[in-house]
C-alpha cells in the first residue's frame, strides 16, 4: 500500500531530514509546501492521502489546516512537532489534525503511526459519508434537463423548501451561471452572488461563504448566481467543486438548479452530485433531446445515480402515455409531476414557491411527494408516508 504525503512546513532541515527517514517506505512524498498561501493548488495537483506539518504552526499554517479539513475531508493531517503543550493540541484538533507526534521516531515507528492516522482518518470518512455503503450522509441532488422551460427550476426550489420546511438543513445553489431565476421563484432580489464570493476569495472558507448566502423565511439558504451573463465566466469546475466540499460538511441537503447541457460547471457536479435528477416532458421534441442526454450520462457511467421526472402534459394535447415514455427513454420514470400553468404563475407572482402559497393543491402534493421520495432515499415503499414536523401556528404565520 503506497499513501502519497506531502510536507507542509520552511523548516527545510527538518523536512530533509523526514525526506530521508521515509524513502523506500511505503509513505511516498509527492510534494512540499512552503508558501500556505498557494497549498491547495499543490493539494489539488497531487491529491495525497497524508498531509505531514513541520516546522511552526501560526496562525497562517492553522487556517491552511483548517482549508485542508474542509476542502480534503480524506487528507489525514499529522504535526510534527519538538514539544507540545495542551494549547498546541487544541488547535491542531481545532483545525482537524488528528495526530501529534512530539518525539523524534525511527524510520519503521514513524512509518507506523503515519500508517495508522492515515487509515484511521480514511475509515473515519468512509464511515460518515457511506461511502463504503449506504447513502451519504449529505444528499447532492443535481436537477438537470434537456430542454428549458420545462419546470426544473420551479422543481428544484419547491423541492428545497418542502424539505426546508421539514426542519432538514437544506442550501439550494443556483448553478445556471448565466440566466438563472430561482430568485424569481421565491420572491427574493440576489445581493450578493457566487460571482463575488470568487472574486473576493479563489478558495472560499466556510466562514466568507456564510456572508454571501441569502436566508429565505422557509429555512432555507441560497447562493445564487451571477446577477449579469457576463460574470459566469468567473465560476469553474474547481471552484464549484470546493464549494460544495465546504457546504457537504454543514447541510443535509445541497439541492442544485443548472442550465441545460454539458458545460465545464454541470461535467463538474455530475461528478460531485450523489442524485441526478432529470427532468423532462413527454412531447416528442422533449424526450428526443432527453434520450441523447442519457447516451451520454451512460457514457460517463452516470446512470446509477439517475432518477427521472416527468412534468405531465394535459392529457389532450399528448397522446404519448408513461409506458411509451420508459421505451423511448430505456429508464423508468420515477416520479410525475403535475403540469398547473394557473398555480404555478399565481404563486410565481407572489414571489412563492408553491409548496407554500398553495399548499394545498394538486401541484403543491406532487412537489411534496417528490420531497418524501427524497427523504426515503428514493428507495422505500411510496406507501410508506414519512412523519414530516407538523408547522406550529407561529410558523405558518411566518410563511403567509
Amino acid at each position: 500500500m503506497e499513501i502519497r504525503a506531502i510536507i507542509a512546513g520552511s523548516g527545510m532541515e527538518e523536512e530533509t531530514r523526514l525526506e530521508y527517514l521515509l524513502e523506500d517506505t511505503e509513505i511516498h512524498i509527492c510534494g512540499r509546501i512552503t508558501d500556505v498561501s498557494r497549498g491547495i493548488d499543490t493539494l489539488d495537483r497531487e491529491k495525497p492521502g497524508l498531509l505531514i506539518i513541520t516546522g511552526a504552526y501560526d496562525r497562517k499554517m492553522q487556517m491552511f489546516c483548517q482549508q485542508v479539513y474542509i476542502l480534503y475531508p480524506m487528507c489525514a493531517m499529522v504535526l510534527l512537532a519538538a514539544e507540545a503543550d495542551k494549547a498546541l493540541y487544541g488547535q491542531a484538533m481545532e483545525s482537524g489534525i488528528r495526530r501529534v507526534i512530539t518525539s523524534s521516531p525511527d524510520r519503521l515507528a514513524l512509518v507506523g503511526m503515519l500508517k495508522e492516522s492515515y487509515i484511521n482518518e480514511k475509515t473515519h470518512r468512509e464511515h460518515i459519508t457511506g461511502e463504503e455503503g449506504g447513502r451519504p450522509k449529505t444528499e447532492v441532488i443535481l436537477v438537470t434537463g434537456a430542454k428549458g422551460g420545462i419546470g426544473k427550476t420551479a422543481l428544484a426550489v419547491n423541492l428545497a423548501a418542502r424539505l426546508a420546511i421539514s426542519k432538514r438543513k437544506v442550501i439550494l445553489l443556483d448553478c445556471n451561471l448565466q440566466y438563472g431565476d430561482t430568485g424569481v421563484f421565491l420572491g427574493m432580489e440576489p445581493k450578493e452572488t457566487m460571482a463575488e464570493l470568487l472574486q473576493e476569495q479563489r478558495t472560499p472558507t466556510l466562514d466568507t461563504l456564510n456572508a454571501y448566502l441569502a436566508f429565505h423565511q422557509s429555512g432555507l439558504r441560497v447562493l445564487f448566481g451571477p446577477k449579469s451573463p457576463e460574470y459566469a465566466d468567473v465560476i469553474g469546475g474547481k471552484n464549484i467543486d470546493k464549494i460544495i466540499s465546504i457546504l457537504r460538511n454543514y447541510y443535509d441537503y445541497v439541492i442544485i438548479d443548472t442550465a441545460v447541457g454539458f458545460s465545464e460547471v454541470n461535467l463538474a457536479l455530475l461528478d460531485l452530485c450523489s442524485r441526478i435528477l432529470f427532468v423532462s416532458q413527454s412531447d416528442l421534441c422533449t424526450l428526443r433531446n432527453t434520450k441523447k442526454a442519457f447516451l451520454l450520462l451512460r457514457s460517463l457511467n452516470m446512470e446509477q445515480k439517475l432518477k427521472v421526472a416527468i412534468m405531465e402534459q394535459p392529457a389532450k394535447n399528448n397522446g404519448v402515455g408513461m409506458a411509451d415514455v420508459e421505451r423511448v427513454l430505456g429508464h423508468k420514470v420515477d416520479l410525475t409531476v403535475s403540469r398547473d400553468d394557473k398555480t404555478m404563475t399565481a404563486c410565481l407572482n407572489q414571489g412563492r414557491p408553491v409548496v407554500l402559497a398553495a399548499g394545498k393543491s394538486k401541484l403543491a402534493a406532487d412537489y411534496i411527494a417528490v420531497a418524501e421520495l427524497v427523504e426515503r432515499g428514493f428507495g422505500a415503499d411510496k406507501s410508506q408516508k414519512l412523519k414530516v414536523p407538523l408547522l406550529s401556528k407561529k410558523d405558518k404565520r411566518k410563511l403567509r
